[in-house]
């Protein structure tokens, strides 16, 4: 700061050969004094950097090289419309934001509904046991959706929330019906390549509910017992234990077997 003063008060005698002169030095000065300072503060964060991975913590440390790292995004003030005439007012470009993650779930699916039949009655009520285990499988520091409740605040809720929890969970398995804030979402875009006034060039990720994430899981447990009466035996992908890597492993072999019986 004592730098800029200096430089500052010298700018108002450029019109003199020696005022210039010193003018020139204090830019010299200032550029230098900057370059010394980010030396500084990146030296600072490596050492952060090196004192967290001696202490454990991987994820404070990755956070650091991600920010010490990451390539500055040009701000788009600025979004394009189907027609690709570009919105600028705010109003506009959350409407068309609402237009496009509305879109991204609309598409129909192609799957034979038959397979959903499941013999095995799943109708019995939501258990205490099942909500403590979905509790405990939340990860702690992620960032919560719309009624702004952290995970934490459920993990460590105690047994008062295990038991309001699984009142509301038996609710909704009878009734069907899901509490209205549990089915929005807060949508964080993040910019990709490319035109970053088209929609598609970001990529949408969907923050709901920690309290709906618990309820989910339940549902998920429940279905999981069927998955292998369900999926074909050739199917590794989304599968736990599978892996795709092996079979493009054994598609190739198949390939130069058959190429060398030619």
């Amino acid at each position: 700061m004592e730098l800029c003063d200096k430089r500052r008060n010298q700018k108002k005698e450029k019109n003199t050969p020696e005022g210039r002169a010193e003018h020139r030095k204090a830019n010299e000065d200032i550029r230098r004094e900057i370059k010394y300072a980010k030396q500084r503060w990146i030296t600072e964060q490596c050492t952060d950097i090196e004192e967290n991975l001696a202490f454990n913590n991987t994820k404070k440390a990755f956070q650091l090289v991600k920010d010490l790292t990451k390539e500055k995004q040009a701000k788009v003030n600025s979004i394009k419309d189907k027609r690709g005439n570009s919105l600028t007012e705010e109003k506009e470009i959350l409407e068309r934001w609402t237009e496009y993650c509305s879109e991204l779930y609309t598409q129909q699916s192609r799957g034979d509904p038959s397979v959903l039949n499941v013999e095995e009655p799943t109708n019995y009520p939501i258990l205490r046991d099942e909500v403590v285990a979905a509790v405990d499988s939340l990860r702690s520091g992620k960032s919560a959706g719309i009624d702004n409740i952290p995970s934490e605040l459920l993990k460590h809720g105690g047994e008062s929330t295990i038991d309001m929890l699984t009142i509301i969970f038996n609710k909704i398995w009878q009734t069907g019906e899901w509490p209205k804030p549990w089915t929005q979402s807060l949508i964080i875009v993040i910019p990709k390549k490319g035109n970053l006034q088209l929609c598609q060039n970001y990529r949408t990720i969907s923050l709901i509910s920690h309290a709906s994430t618990v309820m989910l899981r339940i549902i998920l447990d429940r279905l999981k017992p069927q998955d292998e009466s369900i999926i074909v035996e050739e199917q590794a992908g989304f599968r736990k234990g599978r892996s795709t890597i092996e079979q493009i492993f054994n598609l190739c072999l198949l390939g130069e077997k058959h190429l060398q019986q030619q």
